[in-house]
């Protein structure tokens, strides 16, 4: 499992703010289980909140890796592509969880892109967000919780034209 440098993390988050970072191969399907607590503790009731979730493909520069952690600089792409929203599932409002899922047929290649050949060092990014939409309720105003995402794709080990 990849470690992002601090530094890496702060371009897509700013400071201190929730980020799933992650290193995929090309195609990979996956997902993650996530539940929500309140600054209490108590499970997050996600009743009549809406959540969705999207990612944008990046460019990746000077991708290193040393001992503090993966650090690259990502940019954007002229012109910049479409998000691409991902899959919720197996939401349990009271319990404040659900499934973010990753399904490989989200990854794409960008017309005129160098491929991911076995030695393409910078490989593909993608950042995004999980956005939690709660209502208004009584005295208490409509809030958005985000939580960033940040997947550095590598190669499958096949060259992919």
């Amino acid at each position: 499992m990849a470690v992002f440098n601090k530094n890496t993390l702060t371009q897509v988050s700013g400071f201190d703010n929730q980020i799933i970072a992650g290193e995929l191969v090309w195609q990979q399907k996956t997902f993650w289980n996530l539940a929500l607590n309140g600054d209490d503790g108590v499970p997050l009731d996600l009743t009549d909140a809406t959540i969705e979730a999207e990612i944008i493909r990046r460019t990746l520069t000077n991708v290193r890796d040393s001992r503090y952690g993966l650090s690259f600089d990502i940019g954007n792409y002229d012109p910049t592509p479409e998000p691409i929203s991902l899959t919720i599932t197996n939401i349990n409002e009271l319990l404040g969880s659900f499934t973010l899922v990753i399904d490989n047929d989200a990854w794409g290649m960008i017309e005129g892109q160098v491929g991911l050949d076995i030695d393409n060092i910078n490989g593909i990014g993608y950042s995004g967000r999980i956005k939690i939409s709660f209502p208004a309720s009584g005295t208490t105003p409509a809030n958005d919780l985000i939580i960033f995402l940040l997947f550095l794709v590598r190669s499958d080990a096949i060259v992919n034209n």
